[in-house]
């Protein structure tokens, strides 16, 4: 195996994850502000409420740069097992619930936003388009609706003094983004009385309506005090009038913060039973086999495996990967040709228009070079990479 210039293999990936189990928000905040910062081009970088992740080529420059900013209880990973905690992520064996949905949504999400910013490592890309494929066929074998962190919400205020006895519950949905709406779903799956909040008013009536759910305004104000539960889903702090504040620490609700960073403030007077942040529910939700039936667990351990497997195969055939490399250059570097002429005959066209014409024509070229990506990723004898080299003239 061809190797670098720091000694590892030719392809080796490095990943840091910071996670609520041992690192706490503040120190989550920090590291991903940093990496925002950054911009690095050759990282993809995952920001949920629970984790905060960067993969990159394992040339250590870009993880020197952040060692600020890492807290002691981030953990670094190379190679093999990068991409088997990458796989764990997407397939949902690495969430708070088991199988969520949301989370292979967001590793697919970072991994297109970062494609935006210039071609990535082929590694890199390689260790993604696993570990999306595993997330997609994990998420195949479930029937209904899926799991969300929202559920695990509902839960948590189901087991709270407040709503024992209360037939059905009541509770207060603040924000109608993603996650808000997943909180939804999930509390009116439970058979609960759903009220929804949002800064935009609009939102919240349309994510009502689809589930006959009813509205407020963003600062609740008196119907704080009558609400078995409130969970919050938001960017940027809850900001709710002294008055309301006091209503709902004198009320019953048990509030659950799902917003990374935390968006509850001002609530000190509540008793800390009746205040649950995400990385509460990170902490006090195992994600090991006694959390599932121990069928699920192992069938989503062997797609992690047979996932890692196959990475760690492909980094093995230098011929394969080389040519995926240079089939990636070489489309990006056509593609990056034909809108400069573009552009060179359509001076006057602005700058929102020109983006969209960019993102389309990535995401046209991404499309146009999965299969033979695919095919190379399996290409056991180099025979696949022998007829593209000759195809492509690479």
């Amino acid at each position: 195996m061809s190797r670098s210039q720091t000694g590892r293999p030719a392809g080796s990936i490095l990943a840091i994850s910071a996670h609520a189990r041992t690192v706490r928000a503040p120190e989550r905040s920090r590291l991903a502000a940093q990496l925002a910062r950054r911009g690095t081009p050759s990282l993809v970088t995952i920001v949920t409420c629970h984790r905060v992740e960067a993969y990159g080529p394992a040339d250590e420059a870009w993880l020197a740069a952040l060692a600020d900013d890492l807290s002691a209880g981030a953990a670094t990973l190379r190679d093999a097992d990068a991409a088997r905690h990458l796989a764990a992520v997407a397939v949902g064996r690495d969430s708070a619930v088991l199988g969520e949905d949301e989370i292979l949504h967001q590793v697919r999400s970072a991994f297109e936003r970062a494609r935006t910013g210039g071609p990535l490592a082929p590694v890199v890309s390689r260790a993604f388009i696993g570990a999306l494929r595993a997330g997609r066929i994990a998420r195949s074998w479930q029937q209904g609706r899926r799991p969300s962190l929202g559920d695990a919400a509902v839960e948590r205020i189901a087991a709270g003094p407040a709503a024992r006895g209360s037939k059905p519950p009541r509770i207060l949905i603040v924000g109608a983004g993603t996650m808000g709406a997943l909180a939804a779903r999930a509390a009116v799956a439970a058979g609960a009385t759903v009220t929804i909040a949002n800064r935009e008013p609009g939102r919240a009536a349309r994510l009502a309506a689809s589930l006959g759910a009813g509205t407020t305004t963003f600062d609740p104000g008196p119907l704080a005090g009558s609400v078995d539960g409130v969970i919050v889903a938001i960017g940027g702090p809850w900001r709710i009038a002294p008055d309301t504040i006091a209503t709902l620490v004198a009320g019953r609700a048990t509030v659950v913060d799902l917003s990374f960073p935390p968006a509850v403030v001002g609530l000190a007077g509540l008793p800390g039973a009746r205040i649950v942040t995400a990385d509460d529910l990170a902490l006090g939700a195992p994600i090991d086999a006694d959390a599932a039936p121990s069928a699920t667990v192992a069938r989503l351990d062997a797609l992690i495996d047979e996932t890692v497997d196959a990475f760690v195969l492909w980094t093995q055939r230098d011929g394969s990967r080389a040519a995926a490399a240079e089939l990636v250059r070489r489309a990006d570097a056509e593609r990056s040709r034909e809108l400069d002429r573009l552009w060179h005959r359509l001076p006057g066209t602005d700058p929102d228009t020109r983006a969209a014409v960019e993102e389309m024509t990535r995401h046209l070229a991404d499309r146009l070079l999965r299969p033979p990506l695919e095919r190379l990723g399996r290409d056991a004898d180099e025979r696949t990479a022998a007829a593209i080299r000759e195809l492509f003239a690479l």
